[in-house]
């Protein structure tokens, strides 16, 4: 019996060792022991066979979490992949940026004026369509997840191709809506019948022209937003640069022509227009172009060269039998200056192996979208609409995101109502540059937003459990104390106000109200990258019905404290002036944070009651 054991044990080792020569996996080791202890009379009886294989699925599903780890991105990571990202949240203001700056310089202060109202009406209706941006930016970060040992992909490439074929038929419709409402939206943002026709009528044009847009805008934010889900913010960089340097030169052509529906304002809708198609061919190049590959280096023939007697390679031979000789040299005369010989090490890539071993991962390059759709899409796809099964996927992201717009906008809607109705000229131009501050530094917290919908989908959609549950509340701790970063930084900026109010305006009234406001401004930004932290990651673990029922409910609450200022001051309340509504703006700020962080904390302990404790073996 001893010699039939010691034979099938040998056996079983060389098989062993000829299969993989590699260490045995943990889960053959449990169902060996476990085997054995069911065939074992002496054990067989005295432990319940039911209870064993309860135990055993239950060892083994805990040692599948342990053995996939699920990587939280660490706050480095946060960080470098945020500041980029500040780039694509940009993009729209920057246009405008350019719009209204190369008017004004060369077109006068009427069709400067008209762009107020007409910049505003085209960015804000743009919002309904964030939806697509939302849907696409977590759909493929979980595609691609889903993918990560693939090499070709071909999940996450179809959900892009979808994402971007149903974003133009969105634009169209966004496009078409806005065009035919222009004169309706105008009114009721101005909000006042005495405006100059002339005014109104650029404005009029800007936004018709803009509307031809929209399909082109549509797309590319959808292809910047896949980007992002991809973990790629170098590529909606390129494109941002190549659609701004395209309006800029737009503008310089067309601003200064005298014709109505060629210059002035109607001439930087047009710019904007053509840079935004321009922008679009230039990123389904990118998309659909690969990268040229490097030439190849014959090392067959060069080895030859060095090994064999040809005339070609004497000269080559030559040179390395020097060079071996030199080496030689110096090793001789290092070891007799030393008396010392050095012990060749029997792992001389110990280190390698010690920093593997302790977990650490070999640098990897940044993953780039370029040639991604290699082959796979052409420009007369985008014309194409989606299956309608795939389409159905971005459903469930129109109404809570779209909801979550129009809470966004109420807010700042009504506060230029009020300070235009109600809070007299100097009020209206402290405000119109502690807004123009505002806008300029929201990306900075903004970027915290889709830097989490990038990378919370991918643990969210892995398969539930401690490893799982680890990871959401690791890289929640990260995105907070990144979120707090931010906020200081922000806050930081708006202390230097102040020292600039004078850049901005010569009246000093005007640049007192500023200094009034700074602030509450930097309370509002201190909170604001938690504001947007906390959203993202709500948005990445797809709790959307929730967001949508708050802005829904913020879009309500909001206007109604803002227009009970506007009440109070036209009664004669002298009390009630610009740090008012920025005061409740603070609060806004405040329930905010606290109604993200409950929620936050709420998910967590979900997760945490979902996992199963592990159950004792019982004898």
């Amino acid at each position: 019996e001893l010699s039939d054991l010691s034979a099938k044990d040998t056996e079983r080792e060389a098989s062993n060792a000829s299969e993989n020569q590699q260490l045995l996996d943990p889960t053959v080791v449990v169902e060996e022991i476990i085997g054995s202890a069911l065939s074992d009379p002496d054990v067989h009886g005295q432990i319940p066979s039911e209870g064993l294989r309860q135990e055993e699925e239950k060892v083994l599903k805990q040692m599948e979490d342990e053995e996939v780890m699920i990587q939280a991105p660490s706050m480095k990571k946060i960080i470098q992949f945020a500041i980029p990202a500040v780039g694509v949240w940009l993009c729209s203001p920057l246009l405008s940026l350019i719009d209204t700056s190369s008017v004004g310089l060369l077109s006068g202060t009427v069709h400067q004026a008209a762009l107020n109202p007409a910049v505003a009406v085209t960015d804000y209706s743009a919002l309904l369509v964030a939806f697509m941006y939302t849907a696409t930016t977590n759909l493929v970060a979980g595609a691609q997840e889903n993918e990560k040992n693939s090499r070709d992909k071909p999940m996450t490439s179809k959900t892009l191709i979808h994402a971007l074929q149903l974003s133009g038929y969105v634009g169209v419709a966004l496009g078409f809506t806005l065009s035919t409402l222009a004169p309706l939206l105008l009114r009721k943002i101005i909000g006042n019948d005495a405006i100059d026709p002339a005014v109104f009528a650029a404005a009029l044009r800007y936004v018709r022209i803009r509307a031809l847009g929209m399909p082109a805008a549509v797309i590319i934010g959808s292809a910047q937003s896949a980007c992002i889900g991809m973990q790629d913010v170098k590529s909606p960089m390129y494109v941002l640069i190549a659609a701004a340097l395209v309006n800029l030169i737009g503008d310089i052509i067309f601003v200064p022509s005298s014709s109505p529906w060629l210059g002035g304002a109607a001439g930087a809708a047009l710019a904007t227009v053509f840079s935004q198609y321009a922008a679009l061919g230039l990123f389904v190049k990118w998309l659909t172009s690969k990268t040229k590959p490097k030439p190849t280096v014959n090392l067959t023939q060069a080895i030859l060269e060095l090994t064999g007697k040809s005339s070609e390679g004497r000269s080559r031979r030559m040179k390395f039998r020097r060079t071996l000789q030199k080496l030689s040299k110096k090793t001789r005369n290092s070891a007799t200056d030393t008396d010392v010989v050095q012990k060749p090490s029997p792992r001389p890539f110990a280190k390698i192996f010690k920093k593997s071993e302790k977990g650490a991962k070999p640098a990897v390059e940044g993953f780039s979208t370029r040639g991604f759709l290699a082959n796979k899409l052409k420009i007369t796809d985008l014309t194409k609409f989606p299956p309608k099964k795939e389409a159905k996927e971005f459903w469930p992201y129109v109404i809570p995101v779209s909801t979550t717009s129009v809470g966004r906008v109420s807010a700042y809607v009504a506060m230029s109502h009020v300070v235009s109705s109600s809070l007299g000229t100097l009020s209206m131009a402290a405000n119109q540059v502690v807004l123009s501050v505002f806008y300029c530094l929201t990306p900075i917290a903004d970027s915290l937003n889709l830097t989490a919908q990038s990378f919370i989908p991918g643990i969210f959609q892995k398969k539930e459990g401690q490893a799982r549950t680890n990871a959401l509340k690791k890289a929640t701790s990260n995105f907070i104390k990144v979120a707090g970063i931010f906020g200081m930084a922000s806050a930081a900026f708006v202390g230097l106000v102040p020292f600039f109010s004078s850049y901005f305006t010569s009246d000093p009234l005007v640049i007192a109200k500023v200094n009034a406001v700074v602030p509450l401004l930097a309370g509002i930004f201190a909170l604001h990258g938690f504001v947007c932290t906390g959203e993202g990651l709500l948005l990445g673990q797809r709790d959307l019905g929730y967001i949508g029922r708050s802005y829904f409910s913020y879009f309500f609450a909001v206007p109604y404290f803002m227009l009970r200022i506007k009440k109070m001051a036209l009664a004669g309340n002298a009390s009630m002036n610009l740090n008012s509504l920025w005061e409740i703006f603070l609060g806004y700020q405040f329930v905010r944070v606290a109604t993200w962080a409950v929620r936050l904390r709420f998910l967590n302990k979900k997760s945490n009651e979902e996992v199963p404790a592990p159950v004792p073996v019982t004898a």
